[in-house]
């Protein structure tokens, strides 16, 4: 068993995106595999779905390929057996990420359960069922650079904008995870002789993806 430790690990933003891919299918399987017709990508590129007809599940899921041939690629990790029939989407591919280089801590929450209330008169216990998942979130903490670099810059743009970007963390062993959200203003704490530090939450589009070496 292997685990993770917070050594040698990269942060990253999306800054470039190429151009959409056609995807015509997706299949329902544990992972699923898309059809897109001479789509170029490579085996451990990201990209998201940006737009999804049918399998709305997808929308906006951030995914890192497994398989890849020349008219279909694997969705890494993502069970699309219970989805609903895909007929058509498009998929974006990221070309570039820039590296926060001042990240120095991250946190995964969220995706826990609602519940809703179906008591009734008759009930002497609460009776719940399980509701709908509240969308998980990434806090990742910075030390805080006098001025932003390249990496911080492009969270704060992505946050003032309200834009969505895909960020990918690497763990020393070459594993991933992959999200795409909407990241908040960075905060910034500064006290008497010490290091400035702060930090932003990025709330995730549907699921966090994690990918092996």
């Amino acid at each position: 068993m292997t685990y993770v430790i917070g050594r040698g690990v990269r942060v990253e933003i999306g800054t470039t995106e190429g151009s959409a891919k056609t995807v015509t299918a997706v299949s329902k399987a544990n992972p699923g595999d898309a059809t897109s017709t001479a789509h170029g990508l490579l085996t451990k590129s990201v990209g998201y779905f940006d737009t999804v007809t049918g399998m709305d599940e997808l929308l906006g899921q951030a995914i890192r390929l497994g398989t890849v041939a020349t008219n279909t690629f694997n969705l890494e990790g993502l069970d699309t057996t219970n989805y609903g029939t895909f007929t058509a989407g498009t998929f974006t591919p990221v070309t570039a990420f820039t590296t926060i280089t001042p990240a120095t801590e991250y946190q995964v929450g969220g995706g826990d359960a609602d519940f809703i209330d179906t008591s009734v008169l008759l009930d002497n216990i609460k009776q719940q069922e399980v509701g709908p998942l509240n969308a998980q979130t990434v806090t990742i903490a910075i030390k805080k650079e006098t001025v932003n670099g390249a990496g911080m810059a492009a969270v704060v743009a992505a946050a003032r904008a309200g834009l969505d970007k895909v960020f990918r963390i690497t763990l020393k062993d070459g594993s991933v995870r992959v999200f795409r959200g909407t990241p908040s203003i960075p905060n910034e704490n500064v006290s008497v002789g010490g290091v400035g530090t702060g930090g932003f939450t990025v709330t995730v589009k549907r699921f966090l993806q994690e990918g092996a070496a």
